[in-house]
Order: structure tokens, then sequence, then C-alpha cells
């Protein structure tokens, strides 16, 4: 009995003819990103980047050494923006052809020039991006012991997480040393939280961030800083729909609602989140909104507190009655109260 030999399959017989006129073949694909991992991170489809080639040249993607698609960071970045358009009701045929500034302008985002870090900062930065994780992690270590939390949280990790961030939206960095950093500086603030014990007792207040904001890490920092201050918090995590938000508020009975709004956001948009959960929620809970997304509001949404940063946060929890000082002696007089029965 004869054996059948399958011949192998020629996976690509003439590179040049499967490259097509639109693409780019023989350039350095390094630090590229696959197309599968492109439509992951930007909610694009294929189907969009292909018809875009074609119609505006753009994106112009590069071919890996096996003839496939992929697409450099700073096309990456600006496919981010040209999504958070579309989503805003733009014509593709508007924004695509677009450069970046051009793009970011019509969004709101800032454009000029990044201000010079501080030194420590700016070694972390470094260390990130030289893939240096061993010591980026003992140089924040160095950082926390010697800085005390709190200025450790506001004046180093606060500046380092947007700064990292910036440099992935420009093209300076990968989205996956931005990740490795999240992933670092958790771990570092789990270590921490141990340390820290708020008011139990008390009612707490609820922290999220609403769809499109991915910033995981800007959230866990402000629970620990009201953490340090001794609030109870309930976080539920990150890109959480307003009604999600809203039906948690009411199911934990917490005392307000701080809505984290940083990154990847419009004014528009933002307004419509915002709007959206101050009706979901009801008129008696308080809403606070804090981030950066706050300097892109038009104008001012009522029933809602906006709070650029932390400091702003807690004078508002102070103005509502909502401190710590004030959560300690509601549960003295809960203590007193139960002896005396």
């Amino acid at each position: 009995m004869g054996i059948l030999i399958k011949a192998p399959t020629r996976r690509r017989e003439n590179l040049a003819a499967i490259v097509g006129k639109d693409d780019q073949p023989g350039a350095d694909p390094h630090g590229a990103l696959h197309i599968r991992e492109v439509v992951r991170s930007t909610g694009l489809r294929r189907e969009q980047l292909y018809m875009w080639q074609r119609r505006y040249g753009f994106p112009s993607p590069l071919r890996d050494h096996f003839g496939d698609r992929v697409y450099p960071p700073d096309q990456v970045a600006r496919l981010k923006l040209i999504k958070q358009l579309l989503s805003e009701g733009w014509r593709a045929g508007a924004v695509v052809p677009l450069a970046e500034s051009a793009l970011q302008s019509m969004l709101g985002l800032a454009i000029a020039e990044p201000a010079p870090l501080p030194v420590e900062i700016e070694t972390a930065v470094r260390l990130l991006s030289e893939h240096r994780i061993g010591e980026l992690q003992n140089h924040l270590s160095k950082l926390l012991v010697g800085q005390g939390m709190r200025k450790f949280l506001e004046t180093t990790l606060i500046p380092l997480n947007e700064a990292v961030h910036e440099r992935v939206v420009r093209g300076e960095m990968q989205n996956f040393q931005e990740l490795r950093f999240v992933d670092l500086a958790q771990r570092l603030l789990r270590d921490v939280t141990r340390l820290v014990r708020p008011v139990r007792d008390a009612r707490p207040i609820l922290l999220a961030t609403p769809p499109n904001d991915p910033n995981t890490l800007g959230l866990a920092i402000l629970e620990l800083l009201l953490f340090t201050e001794g609030i109870n918090c309930l976080t539920l995590g990150v890109g959480v729909p307003a009604q999600e938000i809203a039906d948690a508020a009411s199911a934990y009975k917490v005392a307000m609602v701080v809505l984290l709004f940083d990154r990847g956001i419009s004014g528009k948009i933002a307004g419509q989140e915002i709007r959206g959960l101050r009706s979901a929620l009801g008129d008696e809970l308080p809403l606070v909104v804090s981030g950066r997304a706050v300097n892109l509001l038009a104008k001012p949404i009522a029933d809602v507190r906006t709070a650029v940063d932390f400091s702003s946060v807690m004078a508002t929890m102070r103005e509502l009655g909502l401190s710590a000082s004030n959560a300690v002696a509601h549960v003295n007089q809960q203590a007193e109260e139960s002896q005396r029965a």
C-alpha cells in the first residue's frame, strides 16, 4: 500500500503581488501591531481600515515577513482619535484624512509641547521606555518611602501615570509598556492599601469611570487617597455604564458617587455621559465628576459638582458633610446610643 504524502502549502508565492501598491513592503515593522490587535484596541472594523486605505490613503500599513499587515504605533494613535470623533457623529470623510494635531484640536485635547517633568518622574519614564522594569520598581519604592504615601500618590504617581499615557497617545511608547507600568503600580498600591484602615461602618463612596475611560490606575490612586482620609470606598471599576452605576448606588446605599473622567473623551461625549448618570441616579444622591475631562465641559451641568483634583474632591465632601471626621463622629454617636440602650 502506498503512502500519500501531502505537498506543503505554499504560504506566499509572490509577496509583491499580495502587498499591493498602497502598502509599504520591506519597511521595518518593529513595534507595529497586527491588524487584529488594532481592531481590538481601537474598536474599528477591518473593513473600515481596508476601505479608508483605498479611499484616503490612510492608514498605510507595513508588512511583516509573512506579508501580513502591521500598523505602526503613530497610526494606531491616530486611529483611536478618529474612532472618538466617529462616536460623536462625524463622517469618516471629514476626519480620516486629517493630521493627528487637527484631530486632537477637534476633540479639545491639548497639543502643546509637554512641560518638562521633574527629574524623578523623567527617570521613571526613561526606565519604562528602556524596559528596565526591576529598576523602575526599585525607583518607585524608594520614592514612596522617601516622600510618604500621600505625597507620593499626588506628586509622583498621578503625574507619572499621565506622562506615560500621553506618550502612548503620541506614539512615543507602545500600549504594552503602559499596561506593564499600570500592573507594576497597582501591585505597589495593593501592598500599601493593607496599611490603611478606613471607617468601615460609614456609608461608602462609590467610585467608577464611564465607558471609553480605561484609567484603572487613576481609579486605584483615587481610592487609596480616600482611604488615607479614613473614607470607605466601593469601587466598581472602569468603563461602567450609567445605569449600572445607579443600580449599584441604590443597592449599596452609598453616600456619594464620584465619576473619574480623565481619558479618551471629548467635551460633547463627557456632557452626555454625565447627564445620563445624573438622570439615572435621581435627584437626591450627590454626584461629583473628577478628572481632566471637567475642563472640557462647555458649561456647568445642573446638580453635578466638579473637582479637577483630589483636593477638590475632599473639599466637596467636607462641604456635603461626608468627610472622614464626620463619619467618625457618626460612628461614635451610634456606639454611644447602642451602649445607652
